[in-house]
């Protein structure tokens, strides 16, 4: 048998015989030979042709106008995450291909609040797709019952609303959905925490990784260059340990700290009785990771101390927060092709939702990646704890990786 992944789309590793993957392999240019493109997109992988579309729809090679003009706003609200451009610039080309428009509210619900937006057209977001950040600005400020009555005002000239954003977000549309609606309101996630209740992946998430591991890497050459020392790293995040976990499988880390998983006294000890070790086999360097919320006591300087009383001396501690050049750079490709599939669904089920004579809580939806398929989850049904902003229900499978993070660090044997 041979182990493949059908696309990133499926986010999930299959297992299928290595002759019948030799043989699909094969019927590609079987089907490339007869001009049969679709079956060989489909041999491709069950995401691959859905790609195509969406290439076809931002290229706006072929404009497919509807009858009826419609105009989509987009808001951001939250902390500023990589792909935020990337789903804006995707939504406004989609929306041009069908024939639409999209209207932007500049600084999040301050914009909104105010009527400080604009008809956004692709030309003007030409670009964005490679820009990390949030280009019309975001803010943390959120809709709540005491301004729904300028909201209504500014939402009676859409047909939608798209929210970009983590838990604020989240709370926005829970007070949109215990209004009477006028239009079906869409949630992406985007946030590096990847707490979003509703769905596996967020985006920013991945450029936020990919941040991470770019100055980690940078800190354990520093680490390997002066011998012997051991650095405690704290990482964002909320009280949410995907970065933290998934980050040290990536740069090697030999103890990761995370909210999920409260770390206790002995466990720190015995973490750093490891490192001395791992010293005396020959690997002169340590490298420690703690989520921001790990702990409510045990924080870095605690854990810098603890790890330097351990050491007795045998290796040197320095302790560094990364803090927001986590939310910088441009977004990973990763993200850029999220954003897309995110606003190319939206607009999919968009016209399933459109001409209803009324709106109900129902059309208030989270859009997620659960699994290998996009799901549209109305937050009303959404299993979270409001006040850590963590999902209750999710299944986290990047917490069965966690286990694997002291044996990749395992030292050579003597």
């Amino acid at each position: 048998a041979v182990v493949s992944t059908q696309s990133t789309g499926n986010n999930e590793i299959v297992r299928l015989p290595l002759m019948e993957a030799i043989q699909r392999t094969l019927s590609v240019k079987e089907h490339f030979r007869a001009k049969e493109w679709e079956k060989a997109q489909e041999l491709r992988g069950p995401g691959f042709g859905k790609k195509v579309t969406i290439c076809k729809m931002m290229a706006g090679s072929e404009v497919q106008a509807h009858d009826t003009h419609r105009t989509v706003g987009v808001l951001c609200i939250g902390a500023p995450a990589p792909g935020m451009n990337s789903g804006i610039r995707a939504l406004v080309k989609i929306a041009a291909y069908h024939g639409d428009t999209v209207r932007v509210f500049y600084e999040g619900v301050n914009g909104l609040l105010s009527g400080n937006s604009s008809v956004l057209s692709p030309a003007e977001c030409e670009v964005w797709g490679m820009v990390g950040g949030c280009t019309i600005g975001a803010s943390r400020r959120t809709i709540t019952p005491d301004n729904m009555g300028v909201v209504v005002k500014e939402l009676k000239s859409l047909d939608a609303l798209v929210i970009f954003g983590g838990f604020e977000a989240i709370f926005s549309a829970l007070v949109l959905a215990e209004s009477p609606l006028l239009l079906p309101v869409y949630v992406i996630p985007a946030t590096i925490s990847n707490n979003v209740p509703g769905s596996d992946f967020s985006l920013g998430c991945d450029t936020g990784l990919n941040s991470i591991v770019r100055a980690v890497d940078s800190i354990k050459q520093s680490a390997a260059s002066t011998r012997k020392r051991v650095f405690i790293l704290e990482l964002m995040g909320g009280n949410c340990g995907y970065l933290t976990v998934m980050s040290g499988i990536a740069c090697g880390a030999d103890a990761v700290y995370v909210p999920e998983h409260p770390v206790k006294i002995d466990e720190l000890q015995s973490d750093a009785c490891r490192i001395i070790d791992k010293m005396e086999r020959g690997v002169h360097r340590g490298i420690i990771m703690r989520n921001e919320y790990s702990s409510p006591n045990y924080k870095n300087d605690f854990v810098a101390a603890l790890y330097a009383e351990e050491g007795e001396g045998k290796y040197v501690v320095r302790s560094n927060i990364l803090g927001h050049i986590q939310q910088g750079y441009s977004p990973s490709p990763f993200d850029r092709c999220m954003a897309a599939q995110f606003a190319s669904k939206v607009y999919r089920n968009l016209e399933k939702r459109l001409g209803k004579e009324a709106y109900t809580a129902e059309d208030v939806v989270v859009v997620g990646v659960i699994g290998s398929k996009t799901q549209f989850t109305p937050v009303g049904e959404l299993q979270m704890d409001k006040e850590r902003r963590v999902p209750t229900t999710s299944t986290l499978r990047w917490m069965d990786l966690k286990p694997l993070i002291p044996i990749l660090s395992l030292p050579p044997r003597k």
